[in-house]
């Protein structure tokens, strides 16, 4: 049929010329077709690659170096690819704990400032593109988060900059990192924005050990030089029952991705805003930090998203939190608007917007946009969140007996040279899985190569 088609052009335009050359019209007698380079098209079956774990145990990666606080607070081992951190607020105050932290990344890593300014800078023209250098709008964003937060966090954050700064004062591109700029550090998804992430559970009635499965993709700005890729971290919250693991970046106090003690999972989804509502930050307070506090203070998923829910309308942004346990797997979705939607948590059995689609109970998925009935609209926030749904439910939804190794097979299995939207987008800042027959966590943690097919996973052991 195609071909047939295309016959048909190009009689009918061979047609048309000679009627017009016959008119008396010239041009045409000399016409040769230019050459083309070949065609950019590619087979569908390209975006797939064969990427087999099975059998093959995730890395555990050795201490290259490990650096230590005066007073014992603060420990930071170099594991290569990224740094494991202990901080201990059993044994220490949240100001002294932040300042021990400071103090500490500057031995284990220098240049910390060299990869946090610029990196600071190139978000806030990501978000404005026309400041001139004046900054004094960030720091009013800055400042109203942290005059926000609990005084513990607050006093924490406080001795973390005071440690960590440079000879340096306010927003000023020099290369050297200012109070102002170690506090911003925290506050980027709050006040500049900018992440696109998602997620993937399976419960235990489709898993081989019958136990969850969790995944999280973290994508964020890698910037210019994968600067984001020197310096991952995995933060061991000591703080008996209050306890935490996180996975997030060298410095940074509050949550992307973490699993408390009683592996509760959450991690943050950014969502559109429906109405574009006017950004404000004025009585508001921090996500992630909202979020830090519902991993200290909550045994199970549903309570921390029931809390993160309950505080809608105290956060700048719409965005979506992924919240697992053992039991459930939940997406709380919280637009700060009521013209955005209505806070809720949506589960497996929530009724959908018509354009999700989603063929199995026992599998759940979060992209960058609301997906209830309730809250979708037209609130897509790109097609690539449609792509990236329908892709989830195309590899997953059907697989039954799923082991750990078949899970990290389908969640790696596009190629990433091709340029349609996908699980494992450029931006890819860590894949997290959490298995709770083992209660562990193994991670893809992007090197400064960026994204690449066949990626390592690595053993950053139990959340217990």
């Amino acid at each position: 049929m195609k071909k047939t088609k295309l016959f048909s052009l190009v009689t009918a335009a061979a047609v048309i010329a000679s009627s017009a050359a016959a008119c008396g019209r010239r041009g045409y007698e000399d016409f040769s077709i230019p050459e083309q380079g070949p065609s950019t098209l590619r087979p569908l079956s390209d975006i797939y690659i064969s990427n087999s774990y099975e059998g093959v145990v995730p890395t555990a990666e050795k201490t290259v170096n490990t650096v230590k606080s005066d007073d014992g607070l603060c420990v930071i081992e170099n594991k290569g690819s990224y740094y494991d951190v202990t901080l201990d607020y059993e044994n220490g105050t949240p100001a002294q704990v932040g300042a021990a932290y400071g103090q500490t990344i500057l031995r284990a890593k220098p240049e910390y400032s060299d990869i946090c300014e610029p990196y600071i800078y190139e978000n806030i023209k990501a978000a404005f593109n026309d400041l001139n250098g004046d900054y004094s709008g960030i720091k009013k964003r800055t400042d109203a988060f942290f005059n926000a937060l609990p005084d513990d966090y607050r006093q924490e954050l406080e001795a973390f900059a005071n440690a960590v700064k440079g000879d340096s004062e306010g927003f000023l591109e020099d290369g050297i990192l200012s109070y102002d700029e170690a506090v911003l550090i925290q506050f980027i998804p709050d006040a500049l924005r900018g992440t696109a992430c998602s997620a993937l559970s399976a419960d235990g009635n489709v898993t081989a050990t019958g136990e969850r499965l969790t995944a999280r993709v973290l994508e964020w700005d890698l910037g210019s030089e994968n600067q984001l890729c020197r310096a991952h971290s995995l933060v061991h919250m000591k703080n008996g029952s209050k306890s935490f693991i996180s996975l997030n970046y060298l410095g940074f106090l509050t949550i992307l991705t973490a699993v408390n003690n009683d592996g509760v999972l959450l991690g943050e989804l950014d969502v559109g805003s429906d109405s574009m509502v006017k950004y404000t930050c004025e009585n508001k307070t921090s996500y992630t930090y909202g979020i830090r506090y519902a991993i200290e203070n909550f045994t199970t998923a549903r309570e921390a998203a029931e809390y993160l829910v309950g505080n809608a309308q105290s956060y700048p942004y719409s965005f979506n939190v992924l919240a697992t346990d053992k039991n459930e797997a939940l997406i709380a979705e919280i637009p700060v608007s009521p013209k955005d939607g209505t806070p809720l948590i949506r589960d497996s059995s929530t009724e959908l917007n018509i354009n999700y689609k989603w063929d199995s109970s026992d599998y759940i998925c979060a992209v960058n946009s609301f997906s209830s009935a309730a809250n979708t609209k037209d609130l897509y926030f790109g097609m690539h969140n449609a792509i990236r749904w329908k892709r989830y439910n195309e590899l997953f939804c059907g697989e039954k007996c799923l082991t750990a190794d078949r899970f990290k097979e389908l969640m790696t299995c596009e190629s990433t040279d091709n340029k349609l939207d996908r699980i494992r987008g450029d931006g890819m800042v860590h894949m997290l899985i959490a298995d709770y027959s083992t209660e562990t966590i193994q991670a893809i943690l992007t090197g400064v190569d960026g994204v690449v097919d066949s990626p390592e996973f690595i053993d950053l052991g139990s959340w217990k």
